[in-house]
């Protein structure tokens, strides 16, 4: 299959252009609870999917900052979308862990859509030609629309846990093709209803060891996006939506502040001081958070190139992605909260930002504990910083 030739300002520039197509389907995306299946594949084909896979495999390797844009471009136009689209590209993240045949195999055509979910909710036990899958896994974002679902899994031999040289118990992803997952009609949310991100469960389903991605080590390419661990980039793209989220707050609030007039007052909402001041506030608090994601994300990159992406640039990454979650969520409250009674109607976009806004903040890669976990390693004290 032949895709028109991306670069990271080409794929910036789909996201410009498809914008407004996202931003009429929106209220489609909402009542379905889910993508439909001809924005995801036309997604796939013009290569959103494959910003983070290998150019080896026909991916794009792009850099950390350019997708980060892309992400947040859609979000403006879609929050569920982008959340969609962010899942799916760190979820190819696990192709340069499998074997070169498998992961050829796997991504054999452009358009191919994979997704999952990374927590080890499932089961697997050893058995003659691989290990037998069950589970099942909630927050499956994006999955109804994929070709490859990934879950990741427990592993146990004779009954006991696989463990590895540190005593540790294994867990990895493993791939498996779309028809062998059952959906459960479970996504019914108050916020990013459009994602789909349902339950899926598996019942002893047989998976090879070539299917599990990380199970036997291989060699991973040395491009510098895939130096820097898989974890840290699942969580950084919550931060570009939450942005592109709140930036599409603030212009929905000044489209409606110059046309409405609230009861008791004789000047459009637009001319208040008080509105102004507010919005102003909003304006430089989305700015700064804005700025200091990019800040970091860039001296990520920096040092990823540098083959140093060590623990102090991706904790800086962490702060300012909890940052720019928790700015993008209260722009969207200031904003709503100052749209008067007009924000309560369904029809109105500042209502489903809000919603939107708060469901990110409770994803458990951007909780606020996480606070704690930067502040100990801030402070020479570090706990829990495997999650950075």
């Amino acid at each position: 299959m032949s895709l028109r030739p991306s670069t990271p300002r080409s794929m910036l520039e789909a996201a410009q252009k498809i914008a407004p197509t996202l931003r009429s389907r929106s209220d489609e995306i909402e009542a379905a609870r889910r993508l439909p299946d001809d924005l995801a594949r036309s997604l796939a084909e013009q290569g959103f999917y494959r910003m983070w896979v290998p150019t080896t495999l026909g991916g794009l390797e792009m850099p950390l900052a350019p997708s980060l844009e892309v992400f947040e471009v859609l979000a403006q136009a879609d929050p569920s979308v982008a959340w969609c689209v962010a899942i799916a590209v760190s979820s190819t993240l696990a192709l340069p862990h499998l074997p070169e045949a498998t992961a050829a195999a796997i991504f054999d055509r452009p358009d191919r859509i994979i997704a999952g979910v990374y927590a080890p909710k499932g089961r697997a036990d050893s058995c003659e030609g691989g290990f037998r899958v069950s589970g099942r896994w909630p927050f499956g974002s994006g999955t109804q629309n994929a070709d490859w679902i990934l879950a990741g899994s427990r592993f146990f031999r004779d009954g006991q846990p696989v463990v590895d040289k540190g005593g540790n118990p294994r867990t990895h992803m493993v791939v498996v093709p779309a028809d062998r997952v059952e959906f459960l009609d479970t996504w019914h949310v108050t916020g990013l209803a459009g994602t789909g991100s349902t339950d899926f469960k598996m019942e002893d389903v047989l998976v090879s060891e070539a299917y599990i991605s990380g199970w036997n080590p291989v060699p991973v390419c040395e491009a510098p996006l895939y130096r820097i661990p898989q974890l840290s980039l699942l969580a950084v793209g919550f931060g570009a939506i939450a942005l592109g989220l709140g930036r599409s707050a603030l212009s929905e609030l000044v489209a409606l502040a110059g046309a409405k007039t609230a009861t008791g007052q004789s000047a459009p909402l637009a001319q208040r001081r008080d509105f102004q001041s507010d919005l102003a506030r909003a304006e430089v608090s989305l700015r700064a958070a804005r700025s200091l994601y990019y800040e970091c994300a860039e001296a990520l990159w920096d040092a990823a190139t540098r083959d140093a992406a060590g623990i102090d640039e991706r904790a800086s990454l962490r702060l300012a992605t909890l940052y720019a979650v928790e700015t993008g969520a209260e722009v969207a409250r200031t904003a709503y909260g100052l749209g008067g009674a007009s924000s309560v109607y369904l029809t109105s976009r500042l209502q489903r930002l809000f919603r939107d806004s708060h469901v990110i903040t409770q994803h458990v890669q951007v909780r606020p504990d996480l606070y704690s976990v930067i502040g100990s390693h801030l402070s020479g004290e570090p706990k829990g910083t495997e999650m950075l």
